[in-house]
């Protein structure tokens, strides 16, 4: 009975391993179809499993990256997580769901992530001899910062600045209903020794309804946005120059205006001075002529000529009166004519004296911008000194760390000893258990055959009783 339980026992088991060998060679080890995306600092999973679902509990699971150059991340073997040969940077960052094993699940996690933990990794299933591969793609953003950086013509030219982006991103600038602004010139761009892009571009925009503008920072391969709005006041924009403008030429006009006229009134003074000397001549002629008559008593037909020659030259003194009198209404109109262009430069005066008024506000808010200025540049000169002090922070905070990665190490190294110490001690444990075992299981045999024995010398003695008795 005994022999056919054992018999039994082992055709069960060996049924079982069969079919779980069966099971899980048909099984295939299978990854994600796309990219793992992340950013520095995050905690990700690189997903790995086994279709259909087996456990894989028993198994020996081997992740591995594989560029630029193999890099042994994690391993599972003999049923625990092994970190030897592990490389360096994955120390204390790397963890298998121990208790999905038994789905299938050998998905690993990673955290703290870091650029170059970026690339190709393997998933292995060493007892199936199948693999897959999972691609990580890790990523860096940051806000963009808008700064206002003087102003150029009518307009105000705008400042975007981002660091700490990777992969390198794309930068434009926009108006309040999202249509893409020219900007001046392509991105400037930088990458620092830490293989992180900084980005800067300068845009000129006039005033609108709203005023109104955004930056934004885009990065596709790691579907990544960033947008920073700003408002510009309209003090900041330059005032208008088209008043003084038009001002300085009615000025000139009125000057150009001034000199005609005072040239073309100098003409007709010249010309009404030159008449009244013949005039005066004239006067001298008849009066010499009339007293010749007088002194000679000339001939009638002398007279008669003389008179004709006093009436031609009382006609021309009329003329001349006329003229005199035309060049005095035209005297007059171009007087009023210059008490009107007089009052027209008054009248610019007042907007010359508005106009300056305007530019001594304007230098006043120039004043204000370059302020504004080096208010930035001493907030800059913070931000610098508080990033400095944030890399020696997280400089330590590393130091820091990694002593302590080096004593958990150690502690897992003193563990791993113990624990193997007392897997010896258990073993000699169950070597002496065993071997007490297998004495006891002596001593046993050793009194059943004794009780036996004893009990056959009873019934030899009860035998020899009853045949004693029956001959009695």
């Amino acid at each position: 009975m005994k022999t056919f339980q054992t018999s039994a026992a082992w055709c069960l088991g060996i049924l079982f391993i069969s079919v779980s060998l069966i099971t899980t060679g048909s099984s295939e080890v299978v990854g994600p179809a796309d990219p793992v995306v992340a950013l520095t600092g995050d905690d990700i999973i690189l997903p790995c499993s086994l279709k259909p679902s087996v456990s894989a509990e028993d198994m020996i699971v081997e992740w591995t990256r594989l560029n630029p150059k193999a890099e042994k991340v994690h391993l599972y073997l003999d049923s625990r997580d092994s970190f030897v040969d592990q490389f360096p940077s994955y120390r204390g960052r790397t963890s298998m769901f121990n208790e999905e094993l038994k789905n299938g699940n050998v998905s690993l996690k990673l955290t703290n992530v870091t650029l170059s933990d970026a690339g190709r990794y393997r998933c292995f299933i060493q007892t199936l001899k199948k693999e897959t591969t999972v691609q990580l793609l890790v990523g860096a953003v940051s806000q963009p910062v808008i700064s206002i950086d003087g102003t150029k013509g009518w307009g105000v030219v705008l400042k975007c600045e981002s660091g700490g982006w990777f992969p390198e991103p794309q930068m434009e600038w926009l108006d309040s209903s999202g249509t893409i602004l020219p900007a001046d010139g392509p991105p400037e761009r930088h990458r620092d020794s830490e293989g992180l892009y900084t980005v800067r571009r300068h845009v000129t925009v006039n005033r609108t309804g709203n005023n109104r503008f955004t930056c934004r920072v885009n990065q596709l391969e790691i579907n990544h946005l960033k947008e920073t709005e700003i408002h510009v006041p309209d003090e900041v924009f330059p005032k208008s120059q088209v008043g003084l403008i038009v001002g300085l030429l009615i000025a000139v006009a009125v000057v150009v205006l001034a000199a005609s006229a005072g040239v073309f009134m100098w003409r007709k003074h010249t010309e009404e001075k030159k008449c009244r000397k013949q005039l005066e001549k004239q006067k001298i002629q008849s009066t010499e002529l009339l007293e010749d008559v007088n002194k000679r008593k000339a001939p009638s037909s002398f007279v008669q000529n003389l008179t004709e020659q006093l009436m031609a030259a009382k006609k021309q003194i009329e003329m001349l009166s006329k003229d005199k009198d035309d060049v005095t209404r035209e005297k007059d109109g171009l007087q009023g004519q210059l008490n009107d262009v007089t009052r027209e430069k008054d009248g610019l005066q007042g907007l010359l004296n508005d106009v300056t008024r305007e530019k001594d506000d304007l230098q006043k808010q120039t004043g204000q911008l370059e302020k504004l200025k080096k208010d930035k540049e001493k907030l800059r000169n913070e931000k610098d000194k508080v990033i400095r002090e944030r890399d020696e922070h997280i400089q330590n905070l590393t130091g820091e760390m990694e002593k302590l990665r080096n004593e958990k190490d150690k502690v897992i190294r003193e563990r791993d000893e113990h624990i193997q110490n007392l897997t010896g001690e258990m073993e000699k444990l169950r070597n002496e258990k065993d071997e007490h075992i297998q004495n006891l299981t002596g001593e046993m045999e050793k009194l059943r055959n004794e009780k036996d024995k004893v009990i056959r010398e009873r019934e030899s003695d009860g035998m020899e009783d009853m045949e004693m008795g029956g001959v009695f």
